[in-house]
């Protein structure tokens, strides 16, 4: 399906929140977007945790090729 900035961002976040974890391939094949627009709405999302979120952070694990959203211990 092929959406707009806005609902990408809330689609990733959402996954995010729910399972734990996205592949950049699930985002792509999902959401008709390219790999740099999959990185800038990553970041976007790091930056929004980073602000407004200080319990959570946004990581990649090479191993598994996932992004993550992990606590952070205080």
């Amino acid at each position: 399906m092929k959406v707009g900035k806005s609902q990408a961002l809330l689609y990733i976040f959402d996954a995010l929140l729910k399972k734990g974890h996205i592949t950049k391939e699930d985002a792509l094949s999902d959401l008709e977007i390219s790999e740099l627009n999959f990185w800038r709405y990553i970041q976007e999302i790091k930056a929004y945790l980073y602000n407004f979120d200080s319990v959570h952070e946004l990581i990649y694990d090479r191993k598994s090729k996932r992004y993550m959203l992990v606590e952070v211990v205080l």
